[in-house]
Protein backbone atom coordinates (compact mmCIF):
# COMPACT_ATOMS: atom_id res chain seq x y z
CA UNK A 1 0.00 0.00 0.00
CA UNK A 2 1.17 3.08 -0.56
CA UNK A 3 2.40 5.51 2.31
CA UNK A 4 0.34 8.57 2.70
CA UNK A 5 2.20 11.61 1.07
CA UNK A 6 2.36 15.12 1.96
CA UNK A 7 1.12 14.28 5.88
CA UNK A 8 3.05 17.59 6.98
CA UNK A 9 1.46 19.53 4.52
CA UNK A 10 -2.00 17.95 5.35
CA UNK A 11 -1.69 18.90 8.77
CA UNK A 12 -0.73 22.34 8.26
CA UNK A 13 -3.45 23.10 6.18
CA UNK A 14 -5.99 21.50 8.45
CA UNK A 15 -5.74 21.16 11.77
CA UNK A 16 -3.71 24.54 12.79
CA UNK A 17 -6.31 27.34 12.06
CA UNK A 18 -8.07 29.37 14.47
CA UNK A 19 -12.00 29.81 14.64
CA UNK A 20 -12.15 33.76 13.98
CA UNK A 21 -14.47 34.58 16.06
CA UNK A 22 -16.88 38.02 16.12
CA UNK A 23 -15.16 40.76 18.30
CA UNK A 24 -18.77 42.54 19.47
CA UNK A 25 -18.16 42.34 23.82
CA UNK A 26 -18.63 45.47 25.37
CA UNK A 27 -18.61 44.28 28.30
CA UNK A 28 -16.74 42.18 30.44
CA UNK A 29 -16.59 38.43 29.79
CA UNK A 30 -14.44 35.71 31.97
CA UNK A 31 -12.10 35.36 29.52
CA UNK A 32 -10.54 31.70 29.12
CA UNK A 33 -7.31 29.71 27.88
CA UNK A 34 -6.94 29.28 23.96
CA UNK A 35 -6.58 25.68 25.75
CA UNK A 36 -10.94 25.76 26.63
CA UNK A 37 -11.38 28.13 24.48
CA UNK A 38 -10.84 30.47 20.73
CA UNK A 39 -11.49 34.09 20.48
CA UNK A 40 -10.22 36.44 18.08
CA UNK A 41 -7.63 38.65 19.06
CA UNK A 42 -9.73 41.86 18.88
CA UNK A 43 -12.28 40.39 21.27
CA UNK A 44 -8.63 39.28 23.93
CA UNK A 45 -8.13 43.15 22.76
CA UNK A 46 -11.53 44.68 23.67
CA UNK A 47 -11.32 42.21 26.96
CA UNK A 48 -8.09 43.40 28.03
CA UNK A 49 -9.39 47.19 27.65
CA UNK A 50 -12.85 46.59 29.87
CA UNK A 51 -10.65 44.83 32.49
CA UNK A 52 -8.20 46.91 32.97
CA UNK A 53 -11.18 49.58 33.69
CA UNK A 54 -12.29 46.98 35.92
CA UNK A 55 -8.88 47.30 37.73
CA UNK A 56 -8.90 51.27 37.73
CA UNK A 57 -11.80 50.97 39.70
CA UNK A 58 -11.03 48.48 42.35
CA UNK A 59 -7.61 46.53 42.35
CA UNK A 60 -8.46 44.73 45.06
CA UNK A 61 -10.55 42.46 42.70
CA UNK A 62 -9.42 38.74 41.86
CA UNK A 63 -10.77 38.17 39.07
CA UNK A 64 -10.22 41.01 37.29
CA UNK A 65 -6.62 40.46 37.81
CA UNK A 66 -7.06 36.74 36.34
CA UNK A 67 -8.70 38.08 33.03
CA UNK A 68 -6.60 41.30 32.85
CA UNK A 69 -3.69 38.44 32.69
CA UNK A 70 -5.96 35.99 30.57
CA UNK A 71 -6.70 38.70 28.16
CA UNK A 72 -2.84 39.59 27.55
CA UNK A 73 -1.87 36.06 27.25
CA UNK A 74 -3.90 34.82 24.59
CA UNK A 75 -3.59 37.67 22.82
CA UNK A 76 0.12 37.11 22.67
CA UNK A 77 -0.79 33.64 21.89
CA UNK A 78 -2.91 35.02 18.80
CA UNK A 79 -0.69 37.57 17.50
CA UNK A 80 2.52 38.26 19.09
CA UNK A 81 3.35 41.24 16.55
CA UNK A 82 -0.07 43.06 16.98
CA UNK A 83 0.55 42.85 20.87
CA UNK A 84 3.83 43.83 21.08
CA UNK A 85 3.23 47.10 19.46
CA UNK A 86 0.11 47.81 21.22
CA UNK A 87 1.98 47.33 24.81
CA UNK A 88 1.00 50.70 27.28
CA UNK A 89 -2.05 51.10 28.64
CA UNK A 90 -3.87 47.77 28.08
CA UNK A 91 -1.38 45.61 26.94
CA UNK A 92 1.18 44.83 29.56
CA UNK A 93 3.86 42.30 29.80
CA UNK A 94 2.51 39.38 31.61
CA UNK A 95 5.42 39.28 34.29
CA UNK A 96 4.63 43.24 34.74
CA UNK A 97 0.97 41.79 35.95
CA UNK A 98 1.46 39.42 37.94
CA UNK A 99 4.43 41.30 40.32
CA UNK A 100 1.07 44.48 40.03
CA UNK A 101 -1.42 41.50 41.55
CA UNK A 102 0.91 40.65 44.24
CA UNK A 103 0.90 44.04 45.31
CA UNK A 104 -2.74 44.53 45.15
CA UNK A 105 -3.75 40.88 45.55
CA UNK A 106 -1.05 39.07 47.55
CA UNK A 107 -1.89 35.68 49.38
CA UNK A 108 -4.83 34.94 47.42
CA UNK A 109 -5.64 31.59 45.51
CA UNK A 110 -5.57 34.03 42.53
CA UNK A 111 -2.62 35.56 42.97
CA UNK A 112 -0.77 32.00 43.21
CA UNK A 113 -2.32 30.45 39.91
CA UNK A 114 -1.50 33.62 37.71
CA UNK A 115 2.43 32.93 39.98
CA UNK A 116 2.47 29.34 38.82
CA UNK A 117 1.09 30.07 35.36
CA UNK A 118 3.11 32.87 34.81
CA UNK A 119 6.66 30.81 35.24
CA UNK A 120 5.61 26.83 35.50
CA UNK A 121 6.38 24.92 38.27
CA UNK A 122 9.49 23.53 37.30
CA UNK A 123 11.60 24.78 41.06
CA UNK A 124 11.27 24.63 44.02
CA UNK A 125 9.67 28.19 44.53
CA UNK A 126 6.95 27.84 41.74
CA UNK A 127 6.37 24.81 43.65
CA UNK A 128 5.50 26.48 46.70
CA UNK A 129 3.27 28.40 45.10
CA UNK A 130 1.50 25.65 43.85
CA UNK A 131 0.64 24.11 47.34
CA UNK A 132 0.17 27.75 48.96
CA UNK A 133 -2.80 28.08 46.40
CA UNK A 134 -4.14 24.14 47.13
CA UNK A 135 -4.41 24.68 51.11
CA UNK A 136 -6.19 27.84 50.36
CA UNK A 137 -8.73 26.39 48.03
CA UNK A 138 -8.14 22.53 47.27
CA UNK A 139 -10.78 22.12 44.86
CA UNK A 140 -10.56 24.80 42.09
CA UNK A 141 -9.93 23.41 38.98
CA UNK A 142 -7.91 26.17 37.76
CA UNK A 143 -4.32 24.37 38.96
CA UNK A 144 -5.40 21.10 38.39
CA UNK A 145 -3.17 20.74 34.83
CA UNK A 146 -0.11 22.25 36.94
CA UNK A 147 -1.09 19.35 39.49
CA UNK A 148 -0.83 16.53 36.91
CA UNK A 149 2.22 18.02 35.48
CA UNK A 150 4.06 18.30 38.94
CA UNK A 151 3.15 14.59 40.03
CA UNK A 152 4.26 13.61 36.24
CA UNK A 153 7.32 14.66 36.71
CA UNK A 154 7.85 13.39 39.90
CA UNK A 155 6.36 9.91 38.64
CA UNK A 156 4.36 9.95 41.55
CA UNK A 157 0.99 7.48 39.98
CA UNK A 158 -0.77 7.66 43.17
CA UNK A 159 -1.26 11.47 42.75
CA UNK A 160 -1.98 11.40 39.41
CA UNK A 161 -4.33 8.53 39.54
CA UNK A 162 -5.96 10.76 42.18
CA UNK A 163 -5.27 14.52 40.45
CA UNK A 164 -6.50 12.63 37.13
CA UNK A 165 -9.76 11.28 39.00
CA UNK A 166 -10.59 14.39 40.72
CA UNK A 167 -10.04 16.46 37.50
CA UNK A 168 -12.43 14.50 35.36
CA UNK A 169 -15.27 14.50 38.16
CA UNK A 170 -15.04 17.58 38.19
CA UNK A 171 -16.52 18.03 34.33
CA UNK A 172 -13.85 20.57 34.00
CA UNK A 173 -12.43 18.87 30.49
CA UNK A 174 -14.71 19.27 27.60
CA UNK A 175 -16.49 15.76 26.64
CA UNK A 176 -15.71 16.30 22.98
CA UNK A 177 -12.08 16.99 24.03
CA UNK A 178 -12.05 13.36 26.33
CA UNK A 179 -13.79 11.86 23.52
CA UNK A 180 -11.68 12.87 20.74
CA UNK A 181 -7.97 11.71 22.97
CA UNK A 182 -10.18 8.09 23.84
CA UNK A 183 -10.35 7.88 19.64
CA UNK A 184 -6.18 8.56 19.90
CA UNK A 185 -5.48 5.65 22.06
CA UNK A 186 -8.13 3.52 21.00
CA UNK A 187 -6.35 3.40 17.72
CA UNK A 188 -3.02 2.44 18.95
CA UNK A 189 -1.65 -0.44 19.39
CA UNK A 190 -1.32 -2.31 22.70
CA UNK A 191 1.85 -1.02 24.72
CA UNK A 192 2.73 1.91 21.84
CA UNK A 193 4.43 4.62 22.76
CA UNK A 194 3.22 7.71 21.37
CA UNK A 195 4.53 11.91 21.09
CA UNK A 196 1.71 14.78 21.89
CA UNK A 197 2.79 18.34 22.02
CA UNK A 198 0.32 20.07 24.22
CA UNK A 199 -2.52 20.34 27.04
CA UNK A 200 -5.61 19.27 24.92
CA UNK A 201 -3.49 16.13 23.14
CA UNK A 202 -1.56 14.89 26.72
CA UNK A 203 -3.76 15.47 30.06
CA UNK A 204 -7.06 13.93 28.65
CA UNK A 205 -4.98 11.16 27.63
CA UNK A 206 -3.96 11.23 31.35
CA UNK A 207 -7.26 11.62 32.34
CA UNK A 208 -8.15 8.60 30.56
CA UNK A 209 -5.76 6.10 31.96
CA UNK A 210 -5.37 7.19 35.35
CA UNK A 211 -9.16 8.10 35.92
CA UNK A 212 -10.75 5.44 33.80
CA UNK A 213 -7.98 2.92 33.49
CA UNK A 214 -8.04 3.14 29.71
CA UNK A 215 -4.59 1.49 27.32
CA UNK A 216 -2.50 2.19 30.88
CA UNK A 217 0.09 0.55 28.87
CA UNK A 218 0.59 3.24 26.54
CA UNK A 219 3.66 4.97 27.20
CA UNK A 220 2.52 9.14 26.47
CA UNK A 221 5.33 11.54 25.79
CA UNK A 222 5.03 15.11 25.79
CA UNK A 223 7.64 16.43 23.69
CA UNK A 224 7.68 19.44 26.41
CA UNK A 225 7.64 18.17 29.58
CA UNK A 226 10.69 15.28 28.13
CA UNK A 227 13.12 18.15 27.72
CA UNK A 228 13.38 18.37 32.14
CA UNK A 229 16.27 15.97 32.68
CA UNK A 230 15.36 14.36 35.49
CA UNK A 231 12.24 13.53 34.56
CA UNK A 232 13.65 12.20 31.12
CA UNK A 233 15.70 10.12 33.01
CA UNK A 234 13.10 8.09 35.37
CA UNK A 235 11.17 8.09 32.08
CA UNK A 236 13.71 6.17 30.16
CA UNK A 237 14.77 3.96 33.06
CA UNK A 238 11.24 2.99 33.76
CA UNK A 239 10.83 1.85 29.70
CA UNK A 240 14.32 0.01 29.24
CA UNK A 241 15.50 3.12 27.10
CA UNK A 242 18.62 3.69 27.55
CA UNK A 243 20.14 7.63 29.18
CA UNK A 244 20.13 9.99 26.63
CA UNK A 245 23.64 11.63 26.10
CA UNK A 246 23.18 15.39 26.85
CA UNK A 247 27.30 15.94 26.45
CA UNK A 248 27.36 14.78 23.13
CA UNK A 249 24.09 16.38 21.88
CA UNK A 250 25.68 19.48 23.44
CA UNK A 251 28.91 18.98 21.60
CA UNK A 252 27.43 19.13 18.36
CA UNK A 253 26.59 22.55 18.78
CA UNK A 254 22.68 21.76 19.01
CA UNK A 255 20.14 24.28 20.23
CA UNK A 256 17.13 23.81 22.53
CA UNK A 257 15.27 23.41 19.57
CA UNK A 258 16.92 20.54 18.34
CA UNK A 259 15.74 18.66 21.41
CA UNK A 260 12.66 17.43 20.27
CA UNK A 261 13.86 15.62 17.14
CA UNK A 262 16.81 14.44 19.14
CA UNK A 263 14.48 12.78 22.02
CA UNK A 264 12.18 11.30 18.88
CA UNK A 265 15.38 9.74 16.97
CA UNK A 266 16.80 8.43 20.49
CA UNK A 267 13.30 6.59 21.15
CA UNK A 268 12.77 5.34 17.59
CA UNK A 269 16.53 3.84 17.32
CA UNK A 270 16.14 2.19 20.99
CA UNK A 271 12.75 1.26 21.48
CA UNK A 272 11.24 -1.82 19.95
CA UNK A 273 7.41 -0.68 20.92
CA UNK A 274 5.02 0.95 18.43
CA UNK A 275 5.89 4.60 18.21
CA UNK A 276 3.20 6.79 17.05
CA UNK A 277 3.01 10.90 16.44
CA UNK A 278 0.01 12.80 17.40
CA UNK A 279 -1.69 14.66 14.07
CA UNK A 280 -1.36 17.47 16.51
CA UNK A 281 2.51 17.30 16.94
CA UNK A 282 4.68 19.67 14.95
CA UNK A 283 5.62 18.57 11.67
CA UNK A 284 9.33 19.54 12.27
CA UNK A 285 9.43 17.34 15.04
CA UNK A 286 9.36 14.09 12.86
CA UNK A 287 10.17 15.72 9.32
CA UNK A 288 13.19 13.94 9.28
CA UNK A 289 11.10 10.36 9.55
CA UNK A 290 8.48 11.84 7.14
CA UNK A 291 9.20 8.92 4.53
CA UNK A 292 8.55 5.97 7.18
CA UNK A 293 5.31 7.63 8.84
CA UNK A 294 2.00 5.98 7.91
CA UNK A 295 -1.38 7.56 9.02
CA UNK A 296 -3.62 5.71 11.10
CA UNK A 297 -6.36 7.63 11.78
CA UNK A 298 -5.28 9.79 14.53
CA UNK A 299 -1.77 9.40 14.66
CA UNK A 300 1.23 8.61 12.50
CA UNK A 301 2.56 5.01 13.05
CA UNK A 302 6.51 4.88 12.62
CA UNK A 303 7.62 1.91 10.52
CA UNK A 304 11.06 1.10 8.84
CA UNK A 305 9.07 -1.27 6.41
CA UNK A 306 6.40 -0.58 3.68
CA UNK A 307 2.90 -1.08 5.56
CA UNK A 308 -0.72 -1.81 4.66
CA UNK A 309 -1.93 1.65 6.50
CA UNK A 310 -5.24 2.14 4.52
CA UNK A 311 -6.09 -1.20 5.99
CA UNK A 312 -6.12 0.21 9.27
CA UNK A 313 -7.68 3.94 8.77
CA UNK A 314 -10.74 1.47 7.50
CA UNK A 315 -10.63 -0.87 10.29
CA UNK A 316 -9.77 2.34 13.16
CA UNK A 317 -12.65 4.05 11.37
CA UNK A 318 -15.06 1.46 10.95
CA UNK A 319 -14.39 -0.13 14.73
CA UNK A 320 -12.44 1.34 17.03
CA UNK A 321 -13.66 5.14 16.54
CA UNK A 322 -16.22 6.53 19.09
CA UNK A 323 -18.04 9.26 15.88
CA UNK A 324 -21.63 9.68 17.73
CA UNK A 325 -20.31 12.84 19.10
CA UNK A 326 -18.83 14.47 15.62
CA UNK A 327 -22.98 13.81 14.27
CA UNK A 328 -24.65 15.43 16.90
CA UNK A 329 -24.07 17.51 20.42
CA UNK A 330 -26.62 17.43 23.17
CA UNK A 331 -24.16 19.55 25.45
CA UNK A 332 -23.71 23.31 25.51
CA UNK A 333 -20.23 23.20 25.78
CA UNK A 334 -17.71 26.03 26.66
CA UNK A 335 -14.95 24.54 24.55
CA UNK A 336 -17.10 24.27 21.34
CA UNK A 337 -14.48 25.92 19.13
CA UNK A 338 -11.47 24.01 20.58
CA UNK A 339 -13.66 20.97 20.01
CA UNK A 340 -14.49 21.98 16.43
CA UNK A 341 -10.37 22.74 15.91
CA UNK A 342 -9.63 19.49 16.87
CA UNK A 343 -11.89 17.47 15.36
CA UNK A 344 -10.24 18.53 11.94
CA UNK A 345 -7.84 15.60 12.86
CA UNK A 346 -10.11 13.40 11.56
CA UNK A 347 -9.67 14.60 8.20
CA UNK A 348 -6.42 13.30 6.55
CA UNK A 349 -8.06 9.97 6.76
CA UNK A 350 -11.18 10.76 6.03
CA UNK A 351 -9.69 12.08 2.53
CA UNK A 352 -8.16 8.57 1.86
CA UNK A 353 -11.24 6.55 3.12
CA UNK A 354 -13.26 8.79 0.75
CA UNK A 355 -10.88 7.80 -2.17
CA UNK A 356 -10.82 4.28 -1.05
CA UNK A 357 -14.61 3.76 -0.71
CA UNK A 358 -15.17 4.90 -4.27
CA UNK A 359 -12.32 2.82 -6.07
CA UNK A 360 -13.71 -0.35 -3.98
CA UNK A 361 -17.59 0.44 -5.27
CA UNK A 362 -18.76 1.34 -1.56
CA UNK A 363 -20.89 4.71 -2.23
CA UNK A 364 -22.81 4.66 0.53
CA UNK A 365 -19.82 4.81 2.64
CA UNK A 366 -18.19 7.10 0.23
CA UNK A 367 -21.17 9.28 0.94
CA UNK A 368 -21.00 9.03 4.59
CA UNK A 369 -17.43 9.98 5.18
CA UNK A 370 -17.95 12.59 2.74
CA UNK A 371 -21.21 14.42 4.87
CA UNK A 372 -19.45 13.71 8.25
CA UNK A 373 -15.93 15.63 6.34
CA UNK A 374 -17.71 18.84 5.56
CA UNK A 375 -19.93 18.59 8.92
CA UNK A 376 -16.58 18.57 10.98
CA UNK A 377 -15.10 21.68 8.34
CA UNK A 378 -18.25 23.33 8.68
CA UNK A 379 -17.97 23.56 12.56
CA UNK A 380 -14.72 25.03 12.60
CA UNK A 381 -15.01 27.28 9.63
CA UNK A 382 -12.80 25.70 7.29
CA UNK A 383 -16.12 24.21 4.47
CA UNK A 384 -14.72 26.42 1.98
CA UNK A 385 -10.80 25.09 2.52
CA UNK A 386 -12.03 21.19 2.60
CA UNK A 387 -15.03 21.02 0.13
CA UNK A 388 -12.47 20.87 -2.96
CA UNK A 389 -10.71 17.72 -1.57
CA UNK A 390 -13.75 15.74 -2.78
CA UNK A 391 -13.78 17.55 -6.00
CA UNK A 392 -10.79 16.43 -6.92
Amino acid sequence: MKKIQNISMIILLICFGFVIMPANAQQTENVYSVVKQIQSFDWYRTQAKLWKQELAKNNKNPDAWVNFYTANRMARITDAEIWNKEKGAYFQDLTEIVDNAEKAIPNTFEYYHLRVWDKGVFDKIQTEYLFKAQQLDPDRTEMMSNFVSYYEINRDRENMKKYCSKWFNSNDISSGILAYNYNVLNTLEDNAIIFTNGDNDTYPLWMLQYALGFKKEVFVININLIRIEAYRTKLFAENKIPAFDEENFKKDNKTVADYPQAFIKHIINNTKRPVYMASTLAPEYYSEYEKNLYLTGLALRYNDKDMDNMALIRKNYEKNLLLDYLKINFTNDLSETVVAQMNMGYLPAMFKLYEHYGLSGENEKKDEVKKLALKIAYAAGKEKEVAPWFEK
